[in-house]
């Protein structure tokens, strides 16, 4: 019987290695709130380029959470829904999960009501179908995130009272959440730090790189963020994302195998469970097999694949200009780039370059490495677009 594959590419990994210092800051903010039921006041945003385990780190802080008790609410953020009345909706079904019924209870009705008729967008419907988007005005919003807070710190009281520890939310994607929404979730975040009582209730949210921009541009203060940057995996961390899944099924990885692989996927979450799955599925390994640099001929063909497949949709997503961009940075080489030798390559001045840069900083292709330093979010893209262009 063929045994299957324990690696997930697109999904959260079974073994989710070299996280273990993000997940230890995070069990001690749930722990501080299980046993004291203080409010968090300070949001933790992971945040990374696409690939690197960031809904794979929250997704396992969610279990953390639920595993001492907590309710959760998750919302993954879009552009073309709010992200409060999503977050809304989903704490209304997890509280529902211990008998509190939102649709059907007075007083949750009252506060929805009140949510709905603040924010001038009439009465509320049935249930929590309600628009909460904040108004442009200043009092709109202070009025959304008032409504919105209340509905925090009820949420998270009558959790504690049914013997829940507490209520844990969780925002993915938040750089893709509409600015509106992203202002009643910071100040109704900033104004819970004097709520009588205080509401047991804590925020862990996940973005792109550029998530510190956009929630700096939404408010006018950042210190309620705490933004943590996930970085690729060591080599240690990458041969134990390889060789744990494995060893379940009692299958091994041969030295060289192992060693190659590491050095291919450089480090990146996202390739390391392509390899991992590629191979395994080319080898086909029984209990107690070994995989061998053989099984990656194969195995790497396949990958080769998927990232022509990935950088081709990341290269239709950049516009012409930000390509003379790409072209530039890729022809200096693979490792992170000066933004100013970027700009001498294009033949132009760095301000020049501020629109397309932004642009695809938005968009995920590139980062920013350090002060000045620019490079590509995912390896290989860099030999993609020079294979692409004919970039030397």
């Amino acid at each position: 019987m063929t045994l299957p594959s324990p690696y997930t590419p697109g999904a959260a990994p079974i073994v989710l290695a070299g996280r273990r210092e993000q997940l230890e800051e995070a069990e001690a903010e749930l722990a501080v709130l299980a046993v004291y039921g203080r409010f968090q006041g300070r949001v933790r945003v992971d945040i990374g380029p696409r690939g690197v385990g960031k809904t794979s780190l929250l997704k396992t802080v969610r279990e953390s959470a639920a595993g001492i008790g907590m309710v959760t609410a998750w919302v993954t953020a879009r552009g073309d829904e709010s992200l409060v009345t999503t977050m809304v909706h989903a704490l209304a079904t997890e509280l529902d999960r211990i008998g509190i019924d939102v649709a059907r209870r007075a007083p949750w009705r009252e506060r929805l009501e009140r949510l709905s008729v603040e924010l001038g967008v009439g009465p509320a419907k049935a249930g929590v179908e309600v628009d909460v988007s904040p108004a442009d005005a200043a009092t709109g919003r202070r009025a959304a995130s008032a409504a919105f807070g209340e509905l925090v710190t009820s949420a998270a009281l009558e959790a504690r009272e049914r013997g829940s520890a507490g209520l844990c939310l969780f925002v993915d994607e938040i750089q893709a959440a509409p600015r509106a929404d992203l202002r009643t979730l910071a100040y109704a975040w900033q104004e819970l730090q004097n709520a009588v009582p205080e509401p047991p209730a804590v925020l862990f949210a996940a973005g792109l790189p550029n998530a510190p921009d956009v929630l700096t541009a939404a408010v006018t203060f950042s210190e309620r963020f705490g933004f943590r940057t996930l970085e690729r995996l060591d080599e240690a961390d990458a041969a134990e994302a390889l060789v744990v899944p494995a060893s379940q099924h009692e299958v091994t990885w041969s030295p060289g195998l192992l060693d190659a692989v590491v050095t291919l996927a450089q480090g990146y979450p996202y390739f390391l469970q392509l390899y991992g799955d590629a191979v395994w599925r080319r080898a086909r390994p029984a209990a107690g097999a070994e995989l061998h640099l053989g099984d990656l001929v194969d195995a790497h063909a396949d990958v080769e694949r998927e990232l022509e497949t990935m950088f081709r949709a990341r290269w239709a997503k950049a516009a012409p200009g930000e390509r003379r961009l790409l072209e530039a940075m890729a022809a200096l080489g693979d490792d992170d780039v000066r933004r100013g030798d970027v700009a001498q390559r294009m033949g132009v001045g760095t301000n020049d370059i501020s629109v397309a840069r932004r642009s695809l900083l938005d968009k995920g292709l590139i980062e920013v490495a350090a002060r000045g330093m620019l490079r590509f979010t995912v390896p290989g893209f860099a030999a993609f677009v020079r294979s692409e262009t004919g970039a030397a």
